[in-house]
């Protein structure tokens, strides 16, 4: 057991190494850190420099027993493998050198760890600031130590060889992609950004262009463009360029406008700082980048940037394809709400309203029930139980925490209202996604919360009024953005509701539709529930020939909790369920494997128990496509992202789903839910994939 052991933590330093190599050029795939590895040992000092760096950083890593786990990503510890590269860089090695870099590559990875814990809290990354930090100590230091023999930081000649084989402007853009790795060479430049391409053509255009313009920023200030191309500090424009408009924040227009504005406030960064250091004798680093990027972060994460990069994916490409999906499948850039009663209820009134929703109130919904003709109360309406939704029961829109609350006030007789006390009887509540939402005009002393209790979505918190100002009996419900009575209201949406046979996800009704409840099946959730290490085997077959034969097994992220499916290959789709719904909501894997068919066939399943439901979804290409067609489709998505979204309308009846998705081609698609758990079988245009027996 404790070889076993033993060989899972030198696999998990081995990941490390590799991802921290990947890091620098914001990759996440180790393969290429492999390359990048072998391609710094072009510099034989350079190379064993980095690799002391990370060595140093994870034996002290073991030594104070930190969970491997956690530096497997290179997070921790690319900032060492840069400052073990910056004394290779600058000295020899000898004993004296691999001592220095030891004692350095630690101090970075102890500036990391702290530095990610005060930064972590406002959702900024730290980037190369620790090492920029660091290496600038070591080289001020390095000026008394006289025992060391002190190299030029320009004696890396062979680093220049075929210079002259391509123009200054295409030799200068490769130099500084190899500078980053403290090799300023054209080929070794070459293949950096050969990876980076491979990688993400995202990245690799924002390196390009994020170097250019920075370049003609700084020869429209200094005079001299062949200068601005010889600026050995310029790959802080590459770095600016392709963490703004791609990695931390999501692709598009708004983004590349920011990283180009980000290129530029570098320029001048970079000029400044390399006046200063310069007369210390120390070179500029990452300083410019890392003061560049981590501001505006901060500002926009303060702002609550809607493309802001809150979840980061592996490539710009698949952080945009999510971002979509999020947008799109479950509308994540405004609050959501479950709808405050049971049953079939119609919109009063809606956003923007001509009677009381206007201004700061102006998203909010009144819901009354109607019968077949259209009226909401029976009889000749002169009472308040003529009314159909009086004290009716009001449920709790959301989970949370109960803030304020109201009950004392009379219900108004019909035909008078109470100018005085607008909301009527009251409950605010605090939901645990982060936002506040008062229900309102609820009936004199039937709450049945106070404040302080904590409340579940669908509870009943009181009955159905007519209290305030309000001219019949009905609920009225904003989502706003305080704790107080008339705060500011705000968009929101509903999680799921029906309206006639649709299941709509994340929407609003229109003034004057009917809408209802929606709730699950219980025999229909309980089959699509997935119990842990549970192993489902699969054929698959086409033209009803069988071709391959897999299996799934259920497994959790013990560091998010979230559940997925894997296969023998490593691939993995990510599931929930959730609000009566069950779903796929990201692929991490190969275009070949099989999982990433079952995302397309069945993105979403409404577990409802009516005969017949229909509701609609989203795909994004990255999904639907593989190869050269959806790294173009997903390159200009980030341009204009609406004419590569796939929308697909599916229909359950049964256990039997069929599903329809539309973009530049038609994908047909059922899906059978087996009797006892799980899928039966999931058909994808030609190819079945069916349970085994």
């Amino acid at each position: 057991m404790k070889i076993v052991s033993a060989k899972k933590e030198l696999k998990r330093y081995l990941n490390s190494t590799l991802s921290a190599y990947a890091e620098v050029l914001f990759i996440q795939n180790r393969a290429i850190g492999a390359v990048i590895l072998a391609v710094t040992f072009v510099d034989l000092g350079i190379g064993l420099g980095a690799l002391i760096g990370i060595v140093s950083a994870l034996a002290f890593a073991a030594f104070v027993r930190m969970d491997p786990q956690f530096l497997e990503s290179g997070f921790y510890i690319y900032n060492p493998l840069l400052v073990g590269m910056s004394v290779g860089f600058l000295f020899k090695i000898s004993l004296l050198t691999i001592f220095l870099a030891i004692v350095a590559s630690i101090l970075a990875f102890l500036i990391t760890i702290v530095m990610n814990s005060l930064l972590s809290s406002y959702g900024v990354p730290i980037l190369s600031l620790p090492f920029a930090t660091v290496s600038s100590v070591l080289y001020l230091a390095s000026l008394n130590y006289s025992n060391l023999f002190y190299e030029s930081l320009n004696n890396h000649a062979f680093l220049t060889v075929g210079e002259m084989c391509l123009p200054l402007w295409i030799s200068s853009f490769f130099k500084s992609m190899g500078t980053i790795f403290f090799l300023p060479s054209v080929w070794v430049g070459a293949i950096f950004f050969s990876l980076l391409l491979l990688h993400s053509r995202i990245a690799a255009v924002l390196a390009l262009g994020g170097y250019y313009f920075g370049v003609w920023i700084h020869s429209l200030l200094s005079g001299s463009y062949v200068n601005s191309l010889l600026n050995p500090y310029a790959f802080n424009y590459i770095l600016v360029a392709a963490a703004l408009g791609g990695i931390f924040l999501v692709p598009g227009i708004r983004s590349y406008l920011l990283s180009a504005l980000g290129v530029a406030v570098s320029v001048v960064l970079v000029d400044a700082t390399a006046i200063f250091w310069t007369l210390y004798k120390i070179p500029v680093f990452t300083l410019p980048f890392n003061l560049s990027v981590i501001t505006f972060l901060f500002v926009l994460r303060l702002l609550k940037y809607r493309e802001f990069a809150y979840v980061i994916k592996r490539t710009p490409e698949n952080t945009l394809s999510y971002y979509l999906l999020s947008l799109f499948r479950f509308k994540s850039h405004e609050s959501a709400v479950f709808l405050p009663f049971s049953g079939k209820w119609s919109v009063y009134q809606g956003f923007d309203d001509v009677w009381t929703h206007q201004g700061r109130w102006r998203y909010a919904y009144d819901f009354v029930i109607r019968d077949e003709n259209g009226s909401s109360y029976a009889f000749d309406g002169s009472r308040l139980e003529d009314y159909y939704a009086y004290k009716k029961p009001v449920l709790s829109p959301v989970s949370g925490y109960v803030v304020e609350t109201l009950s004392s006030l009379p219900d108004n007789p019909i035909g008078e209202v109470d100018n005085i006390n607008n909301w009527g009887n009251y409950v605010i509540i605090y939901s645990t996604a982060g936002f506040y939402v008062e229900v309102s005009h609820l009936s004199q002393n039937s709450l049945k919360v106070k404040k302080g209790d904590f409340v579940e979505a669908g509870q009943i918190i009181g009955l159905c009024g007519n209290s305030g100002y309000s001219p019949e009996p009905h609920i009225h419900i904003q989502v706003q953005e305080g704790p107080h009575l008339g705060s500011k209201t705000m968009p929101f949406n509903f999680v799921a509701y029906t309206q006639k046979e649709e299941i709509k996800f994340y929407d609003r009704p229109e003034k004057g539709e009917s809408i209802s409840s929606f709730s699950s099946d219980k025999s229909l959730d309980s089959r699509l529930s997935f119990v842990l290490d549970s192993v489902y085997e699969f054929e698959v077959f086409k033209d009803m020939a069988k071709i391959d034969s897999f299996s799934l097994e259920v497994k959790m992220d013990r560091f998010s909790g979230r559940f997925f499916f894997e296969d023998e290959r490593g691939n993995r789709l990510f599931f929930a369920k959730e609000y009566g719904v069950f779903y796929f909501y990201d692929y991490v894997g190969d275009d070949e494997s099989y999982l990433k068919r079952i995302f397309m066939a069945v993105p979403r399943i409404a577990l409802s128990g009516s005969r017949r439901v229909v509701w609609r979804d989203f795909l994004t290409p990255r999904i639907v496509h593989s190869g050269l067609k959806r790294a173009l489709y997903m390159f200009l998505a980030s341009f204009c992202y609406k004419p590569f979204l796939y929308g697909g309308v599916w229909e359950k009846e049964g256990n039997l789903i069929r599903g329809e998705i539309r973009g530049d081609k038609i994908f047909k698609s059922e899906t059978v839910i087996d009797e006892v758990n799980g899928f039966a079988s999931i058909r994808l245009d030609e190819i079945l994939i069916r349970r085994k027996k």
